[in-house]
């Protein structure tokens, strides 16, 4: 299946691009892309995920329209054509 990945804010800077096709294997879930992305941007690894493999819970998720929570990752199942949108925490004052 492929998937648009955008990336926001820092991401974008960490992995050089505002966006990218993604090719998963069927029944994949979004912990599969992040652990993914992780190893084909392994200097933005820690954008992605925790140093145990898992998504990084600080990480805002929007599959399509909908927000996701990084703790149902691995539970949420990825559709061919899915556009996934990963937006790191933001710090401000």
């Amino acid at each position: 299946m492929k998937l648009r990945v955008q990336y926001m804010a820092q991401l974008r800077a960490a992995v050089g691009r505002t966006e990218e096709e993604v090719e998963l294997p069927d029944g994949n879930s979004l912990a599969d892309l992040l652990n993914q992305l992780a190893s084909a941007h392994r200097t933005a690894r820690s954008h992605f995920v925790t140093d145990t493999g898992h998504a990084r819970p600080s990480l805002l998720i929007v599959v399509n329209d909908s927000a996701v929570p990084a703790r149902k990752a691995a539970t949420t199942a990825l559709h061919s054509d899915d556009i996934v949108t990963l937006l790191p925490p933001i710090a401000g004052g």
